[in-house]
């Protein structure tokens, strides 16, 4: 079983001006899936660059979680710096599944085209940039979903369970 740490990135949420509900969201569709996800835990941060760096830093290195889906910070604003820092800290770069992120939103939102949606692997573990938005951030992991599992194993460098009547692997 998977565990998945949901950060939310939020400065209104941080201030306790708002109450931000996307990473539960994200854990009710995550615990609903027969994707093997364990259990998902929550947290909202400051956005802050640095900050989040260091918190993702920590978390990569304590390798606690198989997963960690960080939302928020992904627009074109001059403070969004999810896509960034993922350049940065990622090993590896799985440019499909943020490509699904995108297309999917963009069929959804007036502002679709404008999200940049990210995924990696670093020390391991599967990191995923969603929107901050509740409705966003769902259309996207709904959209990556069915994939989490073998990206998860990969990722640790594991052999992927594949359903026998499956035909998953035919393809490659």
């Amino acid at each position: 079983m998977a565990h998945v740490l949901a950060l939310s990135i939020r400065d209104y949420c941080y201030e306790e001006r708002r109450k931000d509900h996307t990473c539960s969201i994200l854990s009710t569709l995550v615990a609903k899936s027969e994707t093997g996800i364990e259990g998902t835990y929550n947290e909202t941060l400051e956005a802050n660059r640095d900050l989040v760096k260091a918190r993702l830093q920590h978390e990569l290195a304590r390798k606690e979680f198989d997963g960690i889906f960080v939302c928020g910070a992904i627009g074109i604003a001059p403070n969004d710096f999810m896509p960034e820092l993922l350049f940065e800290i990622c090993d590896k770069h799985l440019f499909f599944l943020a490509y699904e992120m995108w297309r999917t939103i963009r069929k959804s939102s007036p502002v679709g085209p404008l999200i940049r949606p990210r995924a990696g692997i670093a020390n391991k573990t599967l990191v995923l940039a969603l929107p901050g938005g509740p409705k966003a951030a769902k259309v996207a992991m709904e959209a990556v979903l069915p994939w989490l599992p073998v990206t998860m194993a990969w990722a640790k460098e594991e052999n992927p369970f594949c359903p026998p009547d499956s035909d998953w692997f035919d393809w490659i």
